[in-house]
């Protein structure tokens, strides 16, 4: 036997059915037109009631996190506000709410039962993908924070599984417009898999280049990279299914596809930033006619005799350089010759600066190679210039 409080609220759904229905009689209206009419205004009226009790948990919520995560701040809450979880989650409420109420409000088989209870089941669906959605994207924010997993491609894994996810709820709606079985539906759904696969072509080659970038540890977030090809050279932002992100020296943004970080080359200065030095390779041209026997003056620079001017000169740019303490002593340096062309003795200076910051390190090349300049007339060598 019905509880007397159910018996009441029944007879007050009742009453406001036929409410409406009366309501809409007295206009005029009757027949199909009147069930119609009165079946819209009944869900508009459950739409609004739902709307108006959602924007209250939407405050409440919103504001009962915000106020608790400036007391106890914590990353969880701080990618959750951001990601709009919380407003996706506040949906929840007031849809389970109107999908009780609409059995009460429409006769139970009728069209427009079946019709609102088939848009409240889609709404639902949606909003739990929504949902799922925002989590990912929060945790995707939280392990780009961690040390351990900062430098993965996380964004490509998590976008493989909101594509999986969305695949779903793609499935189970379409299932409730077609009224049929989400297993009968992918059942038939074997004869369209080519057309899948080439739907999807590029998000199944991106995940998989993605795998090999990371298995094969060629570029992970933070990284340093230059790809002539893509006028990129810049630090990597984000690595998706599809692209790498690069934010440029001159803070432009340069986005290269990842089939070409897996196929063709590309120099990512990573070893550099480990073992924190930078090379400076420079070369400069001396005037093959300013080449000469070394001056006693000159042999007194330097703690080895030389045969030439040139050879004093490349002792005493080494000696220079290791005494600097921005030039590492521990890496490679050395002061060599290249062969000789139309322009005159091509002479390369090779070292490693102490430093990986651009600034400093530009400054550290610029003063070795004005230092060369000055030096050179103190061994009589004259510095090659086109005229």
């Amino acid at each position: 036997m019905p509880s007397k409080s159910k018996y009441n609220t029944e007879s007050m759904f009742n009453w406001i059915r036929e409410a409406i229905r009366l309501f809409f009689s007295q206009l005029g209206l009757s027949g199909q037109f009147l069930s119609f009419v009165s079946a819209i205004t009944t869900a508009a009226m459950l739409i609004c009631a739902g709307v108006i009790l959602y924007y209250i948990i939407r405050i409440i919520l919103q504001n009962a996190i915000r106020i608790a995560n400036k007391r106890f701040p914590s990353k969880w809450k701080t990618s959750l506000l951001k990601e709009r979880f919380f407003i996706q989650l506040s949906f929840i409420l007031p849809i389970l709410i109107i999908r009780n109420l609409a059995s009460e409000f429409f006769l139970q088989g009728t069209k427009s039962e079946i019709v609102f209870a088939a848009i409240l089941n889609i709404f639902l669906i949606l909003n739990v993908t929504l949902i799922l959605i925002a989590f990912l994207r929060a945790l995707c924010d939280i392990l780009l924070q961690l040390e351990a997993s900062k430098d993965k491609p996380i964004k490509s894994y998590v976008q493989i599984v909101s594509i999986i996810i969305w695949a779903i709820s793609i499935i189970l709606i379409v299932s409730i417009l077609i009224n049929k079985s989400p297993a009968l539906f992918l059942t038939g759904l074997g004869g369209f898999t080519a057309i899948l696969m080439l739907v999807f072509q590029d998000t199944i080659v991106g995940f998989v280049n993605s795998i090999q970038l990371s298995s094969n540890d060629l570029v992970r977030n933070g990284d340093w990279i230059t790809v002539s090809k893509y006028d990129a050279d810049g630090t990597v932002e984000e690595i998706n299914l599809i692209s790498v992100k690069v934010r440029n020296f001159d803070n432009t943004i340069s986005t290269v596809p990842v089939r070409q970080l897996v196929t063709d080359t590309f120099q990512n200065w990573r070893g550099m930033e480990e073992q924190g030095v930078r090379r400076i390779k420079r070369s400069f041209f001396i005037d093959s006619s300013s080449i000469a026997k070394p001056t006693p003056e000159m042999l007194s620079k330097i703690n080895l005799p030389q045969e030439t001017n040139l050879g004093c000169f490349r002792e005493y740019l080494a000696e220079y350089l290791k005494n600097r303490g921005d030039i590492s002593t521990d890496s490679t340096l050395l002061i060599r010759l290249l062969p000789t062309n139309e322009f005159g003795v091509p002479v390369e200076l090779y070292c490693f600066a102490k430093t990986i910051e651009w600034l400093d390190y530009e400054k550290i090349q610029a003063e070795v190679m004005e230092h060369v300049l000055v030096a050179l007339p103190q061994f009589n060598l004259v510095h090659y210039q086109r005229k």
